[in-house]
């Protein structure tokens, strides 16, 4: 006897998600609306949004300010292949499985990315220098990542390995400069002032105000006795950008500064 055939009211399709739903619209609100955008990416995933509906709900959630567990899941989602629809086993109807494209690598080594930076926002350094050590074996020159490598491990002790990611420079001008301020940052870390100095001062001649370039001059400066100056480069953080992170690390070397005027 013939097996009966399914109908559409025994087997009803899942509904398509709409053609509105996509990934810049779901972020274009995180800032102004995290709790929208979360449940825009909730919903979205609902209705088949897949990858880039929880890569969204996760950036929501650190804006929320649950920042460990959206760092958790941009990793769990970054080690996802072909995205954005999702390993084979994931997608209804199935097929063989193939190479993953070029384009799925780089898009899983920005999230990579975003989850180093969640990590360095929740006080994690180690969890932050694995994501971006795995984003690299996916994009092994992406800027960005190589960028946010080098910042934590300075913060892990480790300024060579900064600077011997950061060699050479970046071509393009803007990535560039990030990356000369946190060279800078590393050259100090070994002691290696004046070459601070040079990497600093040369990301001033393009960003003359930048706080964390001023910030960081105003670091070397105290290291070399040339406490005017260093005090001239925090009041200019604190006067540019008084809300910033960069002006709270001013305000405490300028406390610093008064306390003991002559400490290097």
């Amino acid at each position: 006897m013939p097996s009966p055939v399914a109908t559409p009211s025994s087997t009803p399709p899942a509904p398509a998600a709409p053609e509105s739903w996509d990934f810049s619209h779901c972020t274009a609100t995180l800032a102004d609306d995290p709790d929208g955008a979360r449940d825009y990416a909730e919903d979205w995933r609902s209705h088949g949004g897949g990858l880039e509906a929880g890569q969204c709900a996760a950036l929501a959630q650190m804006e929320l300010g649950d920042v460990a567990t959206a760092a958790t899941e941009l990793d769990r989602l970054a080690h996802v292949p072909d995205w954005p629809e999702g390993p084979p086993a994931n997608r209804r109807g199935g097929r063989q499985a193939t190479a993953e494209t070029p384009a799925s690598r780089l898009r899983r080594a920005s999230v990579a990315e975003a989850a180093a930076r969640a990590w360095q926002a929740d006080d994690s350094p180690k969890q932050a220098f694995d994501s971006a050590t795995y984003g690299l074996t996916l994009a092994p020159d992406d800027p960005a990542l190589k960028l946010v490598y080098a910042r934590v491990a300075v913060e892990l002790g480790q300024p060579q390995r900064a600077i011997d990611m950061l060699t050479p420079l970046p071509s393009v001008p803007a990535a560039r400069d990030e990356a000369l301020v946190a060279r800078a940052g590393a050259w100090r870390k070994l002691g290696r002032i004046d070459q601070g100095m040079a990497d600093i001062n040369a990301a001033l001649h393009d960003m003359p105000h930048n706080g964390a370039a001023l910030l960081e001059r105003g670091i070397l400066y105290q290291r070399q006795g040339q406490m005017e100056q260093a005090r001239a480069d925090w009041l200019d953080v604190v006067k540019q950008a008084p809300d910033s992170d960069e002006a709270d690390l001013a305000r405490q070397d300028l406390a610093l500064l008064e306390t003991d005027p002559e400490a290097p």
